[in-house]
């Protein structure tokens, strides 16, 4: 069985002319332990590929068809909230300027936490105690002081591993 099914998607963006379909009948399965490697020109639709398939494509593009299953179970539909524990849990992505994915207002720790507390129930003291773990296991030095850190204080690689 595939741990990821990607069929026929199509994404398009309205425009004044009518749609623009940025992805067309993009298919692919990828296998527990496979690894994928997508490769393309800058605007050939890589980036776009995998925000679709893990919900985060910005407004107003829109899935337009094809369908997404994770381990069978079809996701290009669900309503947000379901998603968001699904992308949480399930399914994620490390983007190349992991800078995007942080907020450069709140700590790690903050950041690290909220995650931690939307997707397990746990209190807040709980996750702070799973979130240096975690930063302990990626190799993050110094865990139980840099957890208060913010994002510019820690480099590229630092980043990406939090994310």
């Amino acid at each position: 069985m595939s741990l990821l099914q990607v069929k026929n998607l199509i994404v398009e963006f309205p425009s004044r002319r009518g749609n623009l379909r940025a992805l067309d009948d993009i298919s692919f399965d990828i296998a527990p332990g496979e690894i994928l490697g997508v490769v393309g020109e800058s605007g050939a639709g890589k980036s776009l590929t995998g925000a679709a398939i893990i919900g985060l494509l910005e407004p107003p593009g829109r899935v337009a068809g094809g369908e997404i299953l994770l381990e069978g179970r079809r996701i290009d539909n669900l309503p947000h909230d379901e998603m968001r524990h699904v992308r949480g849990r399930q399914i994620g992505a490390i983007f190349q300027d992991p800078l995007t994915s942080l907020n450069p207002l709140y700590s790690v720790g903050r950041q690290l936490i909220e995650t931690i507390q939307t997707h397990l129930p746990v209190n807040a003291d709980e996750a702070r105690r799973r979130a240096i773990d975690l930063l302990k296991d990626t190799g993050i030095p110094a865990a139980e002081e840099r957890i208060d850190h913010y994002p510019h204080q820690f480099s590229g690689g630092m980043r990406q591993r939090v994310v």
